[in-house]
């Protein structure tokens, strides 16, 4: 695989990595979750299901918090289902 493939692959494992650790420390499980990354602007989770998405609207401000704790540059959490937006604060 050439350089750039190989920094491709690694920044996207590392993405994947950082959003699932947000997640950890804020608390919450990964079922329900298809996948979960985060670049320097967002976080993005994608759900398998409406009961999933309810569970992070009522614990965004689990996730704020977190972010503030890790003092993190994210300022939009976007939540997905399916890969389809549905909100994001």
């Amino acid at each position: 695989m050439s350089k750039i493939v190989n920094k491709l692959i690694h920044q996207v494992t590392q993405a994947r990595k950082l959003g699932q650790q947000i997640l950890e420390i804020s608390g919450f499980k990964s079922e329900g979750i298809i996948y979960t990354y985060a670049t320097a602007d967002v976080l993005v989770i994608n759900c398998k299901d409406y009961e999933t998405i309810w569970k992070f609207e009522e614990g965004q401000i689990k996730l704020q918090e977190t972010l503030k704790l890790l003092k993190s540059s994210i300022h939009t959490i976007s939540i997905e289902k399916s890969g389809n937006p549905v909100y994001s604060w």
